[in-house]
């Protein structure tokens, strides 16, 4: 009989879950595609309906009612709130659920800067300003727009869900925060014997 997974994301941004969104489907399908007797059904990625901006409290609640609905809930902060992050995932743990951080080095933005070939389609996007190591980069936010800005690019969060579908998960995969985040959420899903 078939069980199902259900994924839940609760970011701190709107622009972060545009990107993520399509990333953590990509990769839970890879990793799970990979056990052949595998007897479930993965669901797209929920994300809680309100982000940071809607207030702390808002913001937890949200986060508890989508941990109710979900097999599995991905906690995103930025790196100078991840203590927040893992605070939440704490607080979804003792409610018998299961909670993974995701906490780039500094913001999301340095990992949509980790893939030239995911900017194929954003034509005149700069590639040779991308790092060879974006967990150095300082401001990733002002690097992507300056990347992007050559192609008449104003608001680069425009293209966060494009790129998260674009972008290698390989090349995601030799960045160590997202390499945390990918073997985290290899070992919540043997524990919850997807795996």
């Amino acid at each position: 009989m078939s069980r199902p997974l259900r994924p839940g994301l609760v970011a701190e941004g709107d622009s972060d879950c545009d990107f993520l969104l399509p990333v953590i489907d990509r990769q839970l399908n890879e990793i799970l595609l990979s056990n052949p007797a595998a007897d479930y059904d993965v669901f797209p990625t929920r994300r809680s309906v309100c982000v940071k901006k809607h207030g702390k409290q808002r913001f937890r609640e949200e986060a508890a009612k989508l941990a109710r609905q979900s097999q599995l809930v991905f906690v995103h902060a930025d790196h100078h709130e991840a203590h927040e992050a893992e605070e939440m995932a704490a607080a979804i743990r003792q409610n018998a659920h299961h909670a993974v951080i995701l906490v780039p080095k500094r913001e999301t933005e340095a990992w949509l800067l980790a893939d030239r070939e995911a900017f194929r389609r954003v034509r005149g996007a700069e590639t040779d300003r991308l790092p060879n190591d974006v967990e150095k980069e300082h401001d990733p936010k002002a690097l992507l727009k300056k990347v992007m800005g050559p192609a008449g690019v104003d608001r680069p969060a425009d293209y966060f869900e494009l790129l998260g579908q674009d972008i290698s998960l390989d090349v995601l995969k030799s960045v160590p925060a997202y390499r945390r985040w990918y073997d985290r959420t290899v070992d919540a899903l043997k524990g919850l014997h997807y795996l």
